[in-house]
């Protein structure tokens, strides 16, 4: 992916996009549509929940929001196992080759914006009637090996898990192409 613009926002708006609509794809009612795709980004949700996925587990009522009170993506859902189900949300951060900034934070300091977020994320749902288990994440496209990766090391300390974009593909994928030609260019091609 090569970009030539002055900075990564138009970049990173993309992956918002393509990011988000990837994990909606995930849902089990697009489970017939296209199932290689279907399959794709079934892995790549499981991952960002850290579960295991088998026959009896599916993701249902997917829904993310873009740019919500600052986060990059915001994703709620439902987990159902064995017919036992589960609310979750995932607040996704996700960089293009940028390194993390300080935000203004509602006390009017300026912190780092994963600790930011990560308070209002919590503060909304510490207000919910409705249990969510959550999840943080932060996805660039900074591949590990990179020594860049590096600028991304508080993010774990923070409490989120880091994935460089190519992580999030199954890994007994094959870089087989899903039937979606977008899906393909930004996951499987770039």
């Amino acid at each position: 992916m090569v970009d030539s613009t002055e900075s990564d926002a138009p970049a990173e708006i993309m992956m918002d996009y393509v990011i988000s609509w990837s994990l909606r794809r995930a849902d089990v009612v697009c489970k017939d549509e296209k199932p290689i795709l279907y399959r794709y980004c079934r892995a790549m949700l499981a991952m960002l929940l850290d579960v295991e996925l088998d026959a009896t587990t599916t993701f249902e009522s997917v829904e993310t929001s873009k740019q919500y009170d600052g986060i990059d993506l915001w994703v709620e859902l439902t987990l159902n196992r064995n017919g036992q189900r589960e609310r979750h949300a995932i607040l996704i951060e996700d960089k293009y080759y940028s390194k993390l900034r300080d935000t203004r934070d509602d006390d009017g300091e300026y912190r780092n914006q994963l600790e930011v977020y990560r308070k209002r994320f919590d503060g909304y749902y510490d207000e919910q009637p409705e249990q969510y288990h959550r999840h943080y994440a932060l996805i660039t496209c900074v591949d590990r090996e990179d020594p860049k990766f590096a600028m991304y090391d508080i993010a774990p300390q923070l409490g989120y898990k880091t994935f460089s974009l190519g992580e999030l593909l199954d890994e007994n994928c094959n870089h087989e192409l899903s039937e979606s030609d977008i899906f393909n260019e930004f996951w499987i091609l770039w």
